[in-house]
């Protein structure tokens, strides 16, 4: 019974302790915060000296000073000039003590030293980055992706692009918005795996790229693969086109939206209302009469979308002689403006 007292008394004391720790790491982070932040808007705003920054930073820990560098930096400090910091910052003793536990067994360290390099890594980096890239910890591999968009090295995004297919969609989303910074680069990356040789679940990752990051480029050779005989690729490629504001897309989301697949045929309803193409409101109404209840909820959409003589389609519908477009086009024409675009993106 006294064992078992003793048990609890220390973890009740451990738990206090880490409580304290934490607080204290906390209250020492925002002190950081309110040291650091006039000094970095001063430097941003009125042309002060970076010689400021980095004494204050070297008066923090390395704990402090690493994360209210990194928070400021973010809400802050634009790309181009995150280069001059990381230029001034790199060789600074703190800077040199995170990243010595970049191969650390403890992830939380590795995670540090990625967050860091996510602001001051230099092309020389390129190796240690590689590696937090592939870490084990998830957690680090989100903000290596960061580190990586930081940089032009071409290998950098070649390893990104080669595991996109691995991540999961939520982390394809988050590698996205990192790839989003290098925009010339990837697409030049993506149009050389836009092939209809690429395995599909590659493929489909380098579509969803090529659409995430708007390139028109990569965009021209996704229309190129509206034919490929798989059918899970050509609802990327649907997916991908209704960014692609060109006079060469609605020709095909058209012939898409006559496919086997109802999933296409969905995906190309949505593009065609997406890009107001007009010019298809006679395939988008045919398509209200789909077999697929989603395809003619998709379809009633991009008519709404549209408007005008799409609209005035979509209510001629209401009156059809097929009850089930009868219905769907009731159901969307009564729908508000504002509903018709939240709807339209889910």
């Amino acid at each position: 019974m006294m064992a078992g007292g003793i048990v609890v008394a220390i973890s009740f004391l451990a738990l206090i302790a880490l409580r304290w720790r934490i607080d204290a790491h906390h209250a020492e982070v925002e002190a950081g915060v309110a040291a650091l932040e006039p000094i970095l808007q001063r430097w941003l705003v009125l042309g002060g000296e970076i010689d400021e920054v980095r004494t204050t930073l070297r008066g923090l820990s390395p704990y402090a000073a690493l994360r209210s560098l990194a928070r400021l930096a973010t809400q802050q400090v634009t790309f181009e000039r995150q280069q001059l910091l990381a230029r001034a910052l790199r060789d600074e003793p703190w800077v040199k003590r995170i990243l010595r536990d970049a191969r650390s067994l403890l992830w939380w360290h590795r995670f540090d030293a990625a967050r860091l390099l996510s602001v001051v890594g230099r092309e020389e980096d390129a190796g240690l980055i590689a590696a937090l890239l592939d870490d084990r910890s998830p957690a680090v591999r989100l903000v290596a992706m960061d580190a990586a968009a930081r940089l032009k090295a071409r290998p950098l995004l070649q390893q990104e692009l080669d595991t996109l297919h691995l991540r999961q969609d939520a982390v394809q989303a988050y590698q996205f918005a990192a790839l989003a910074r290098q925009p010339g680069i990837v697409a030049e990356a993506l149009v050389d795996r836009l092939t209809p040789e690429a395995a599909t679940s590659a493929l489909n990752s380098y579509i969803d790229a090529a659409g995430a990051l708007a390139s028109p480029v990569a965009l021209d050779r996704v229309r190129e693969l509206a034919t490929h005989p798989a059918p899970e690729v050509r609802v990327h490629v649907a997916r991908a086109l209704r960014r692609h504001a060109e006079p060469g897309t609605p020709p095909v989301l058209v012939q898409l939206l006559a496919d086997a697949d109802w999933r296409v045929r969905a995906q190309a309803s949505r593009a065609l209302g997406a890009l107001r193409c007009g010019i298809a409101t006679k395939e988008l109404a045919q398509a209200v009469r789909d077999r697929s209840w989603w395809v003619r909820y998709r379809s009633a959409l991009a008519l709404a979308q549209i408007g005008g003589p799409a609209h005035e389609e979509l209510l001629r519908l209401t009156t059809c002689d097929d009850p089930m477009a009868r219905d769907m086009s009731t159901l969307v024409s009564g729908l508000s403006s504002a509903a018709v675009v939240e709807m339209s993106e889910v």
